[in-house]
């Protein structure tokens, strides 16, 4: 499986027209370009035929099996694209593997999914694709996080024969994490206005809007890194965008349960002790927390005490009978307030 990000399709495509596809991820952006990207590839080389089926339990799998095995009278080649739910049954599994199983050289088929994990690779339908096409192409589709985001800017600044100082991609960075279809629009305007092509902070500033678009998990993430300032600017753009404080509150508690949970002491301890960062290893597995969030945690045992963790509970605590209570109260000033008692614990 050629496991790809999306600046790399064109080249692969260039070299190669797979039949099978999986477009992995929830970017809009991302994911409605490489699928306009492989369409007009296979356009170019005679499948002149396109079908779209979002995938739920009324669809009909014998009409798709039909149409992958049948020619129709005004078209020799078709691209049939799937968008599967993020729940893939052992029914959807099965009618997934008895469609690719019929597939053809006269077929091309996409199939879009918002994630990808290591189980699925062992799933019958995966299997097949496989053997069907050993060049099968997975597309990452996910949003750049922002250690990401500045190789994005670059290569698509790179494709739009520009060039870019550092300190304007890191505004570009500030300014749109997370909403790339902004991004976009903004790169195409400055093309628009500066056509030397030359892309300085100045130029950039002048153009870009604060458009960053935050996650509650993005916020927990700053948080555990240590990230003070990186966590309170997300927390204003939470408030700005409207989102409710009690789930910013109810994922803080599952994360600092986690933290409580991984810190379980094995003897004795007193409150000022650090917490264990030994032990952590065996709790991640313990546990099943993901690989890409073991560093996150590891980060905050080396700041945190027992007693500190005990005190970010008893706030946690007095802002959920806030929240419940005191309607007048600015929960937004006590959520800054806890963002920076975690990030900066000693």
């Amino acid at each position: 499986m050629n496991r790809l990000f999306p600046e790399q399709l064109q080249h692969s495509l260039s070299q190669r027209l797979a039949s099978i596809y999986y477009l992995v991820g929830q970017d809009p952006l991302l994911l409605s370009e490489s699928h306009d990207l492989i369409i007009k590839t296979a356009s170019s080389q005679g499948f002149d035929e396109k079908f779209s089926l979002q995938v739920d339990n009324s669809t009909d799998w014998d009409e798709l099996l039909e149409r992958c095995q049948s020619m129709g009278l005004f078209f020799n080649k078709q691209v049939i694209s799937l968008t599967l739910p993020d729940n893939l049954t052992n029914a959807l599994q099965a009618h997934l593997a008895n469609l690719i199983e019929v597939l053809n050289e006269d077929v091309l088929l996409i199939l879009q999914l918002s994630k990808f994990a290591k189980a699925t690779e062992k799933h019958e339908w995966v299997k097949k694709s496989q053997q069907i096409e050993p060049h099968l192409v997975l597309i990452n589709c996910q949003t750049p996080n922002i250690e990401q985001l500045p190789r994005w800017i670059s290569n698509r600044v790179k494709v739009m024969n520009m060039t870019i100082e550092p300190d304007a991609i890191q505004l570009l960075c500030y300014s749109y994490e997370n909403n790339l279809l902004a991004l976009k629009q903004s790169l195409e305007l400055l093309a628009l206005l500066y056509p030397d092509n030359k892309l300085s902070f100045a130029r950039v500033q002048s153009v870009v809007e604060q458009s960053s678009v935050f996650t509650p998990f993005q916020w927990i993430d700053a948080m555990l890194e240590g990230k003070e300032g990186r966590a309170r600017r997300i927390l204003d753009g939470l408030k700005n965008e409207d989102t409710q404080p009690v789930i910013l509150l109810r994922t803080l508690q599952r994360e600092l349960m986690v933290l409580l949970e991984l810190a379980k002491p094995q003897q004795r301890i007193h409150l000022d002790q650090p917490l264990p960062v030994a032990q952590l290893r065996e709790g991640f597995d313990r546990l099943k927390v993901w690989q890409n969030r073991r560093n996150l945690y590891t980060a905050a045992f080396q700041r945190l005490s027992y007693r500190k963790l005990y005190e970010l509970f008893q706030q946690l605590a007095e802002l959920e009978r806030i929240a419940k209570l005191d309607f007048g109260a600015d929960i937004w000033e006590k959520l800054a307030d806890i963002s920076v008692n975690l990030a900066v614990a000693k």
